[in-house]
């Protein structure tokens, strides 16, 4: 009996143990610190009341000395990830001169929260509003720039619906009717469903556009079947970039944006990305076992990303920045 329990806990200890090795070895990746040299970086405090919580934001920019910013560009990352996956862009954006802000959604915190107001789908909107206004406050210097978001996956939905168009949130039953049964599951699975009904019952949760984003940047964009899209003279020049090994995000739905809307000024159809291309370098072994560390072929994700990023800075310098 001693000896069993005795080679449990050495197990349950090599678990833990490997556990936290995992976790810091991630976290490790998920920043470069060459990529900020030169810059001024510094994290605060965002303040979400209605979400009962203080959400983590980050900030990349060039010492004041350097002059003036051409523009403020908030990110917003992928689902359940934090403001450092974006590290690579947002550094980039700020070593071109752009005053580069991203908030930490905590959206697993928010679904497990059991409140509403923190689903992912309707808190996002609120956090960059949030960021925004942090911002200003912190530096009232910048409030005249104009404004451009970079969001990836769900960052993408959160970008679009804070800056100009609409969330339909109830357009998912009938969409997911027009399928055939196991098509789109990153929409149509029961527990999905669950949310967007309870989130449908009850309008008022749903926020309007808040945020005058002249550009938006956006990497495999996911929900846009459940924004209203419609052309308007107003919209944001967008960039879009969509990987055609992507197992999330339908290549030909990403197709017809791009084609049937003039405010998309860029569509990069990416040969050699899946949905987690656009994510840091993950080291073995978990780029064999960890979903985000992992492409459907082996691509060199430093420089896939940084090609991206001088796609970006070039997007927002002829879209958005000062002249």
């Amino acid at each position: 009996m001693r000896n069993n329990m005795g080679i449990f806990i050495a197990i349950v200890a090599i678990l833990i143990v490997g556990g936290v090795f995992a976790g810091f070895q991630l976290f490790k990746q998920q920043t470069d610190p060459t990529l900020e040299e030169g810059l001024t970086v510094s994290t605060f405090a965002v303040d979400d009341s209605e979400g009962q919580s203080t959400l983590t934001a980050k900030l990349w920019r060039l010492p004041e000395s350097q002059g003036t910013p051409k523009g403020v560009i908030l990110v917003s990352h992928g689902f359940s990830a934090n403001a450092d996956s974006m590290q690579r862009y947002a550094a980039n954006l700020a070593q071109s001169g752009y005053v580069v802000a991203a908030v930490s959604h905590q959206d697993l915190k928010g679904l497990r929260s059991g409140q509403l107001s923190n689903d992912p789908m309707v808190a996002r909107q609120r956090h960059l509003k949030l960021l925004l206004e942090t911002l200003y406050i912190n530096d009232a210097s910048i409030e005249p720039l104009p404004v451009g978001i970079l969001g990836y996956s769900l960052g993408g939905y959160a970008a679009l619906t804070s800056s100009h168009f609409r969330a339909l949130l109830d357009r998912q039953e009938n969409y997911c009717a027009s399928l055939s049964p196991g098509d789109n599951v990153l929409i149509c699975n029961p527990r999905f469903t669950q949310r967007m009904s309870a989130l449908s019952a009850q309008p008022g949760l749903t926020p309007l556009p808040s945020i005058p984003a002249k550009a938006i940047a956006l990497f495999a964009p996911a929900y846009t079947e459940l924004i209203d899209l419609d052309e308007s003279a107003d919209a944001p020049a967008i960039f879009l970039a969509n990987g055609i090994k992507d197992e999330f995000i339908s290549v030909g739905q990403m197709d017809d944006i791009a084609r049937e809307h003039s405010y998309v000024k860029e569509h990069k159809e990416l040969k050699e990305a899946g949905h987690y291309a656009y994510l840091p370098t993950c080291s073995w072994p978990f780029n064999y076992f960890i979903e985000s560390c992992r492409d459907p072929i082996p691509i060199d994700r430093t420089h896939f990303q940084n090609t991206l990023a001088k796609n970006i800075i070039n997007f927002f310098d002829n879209n958005l920045a000062i002249k």
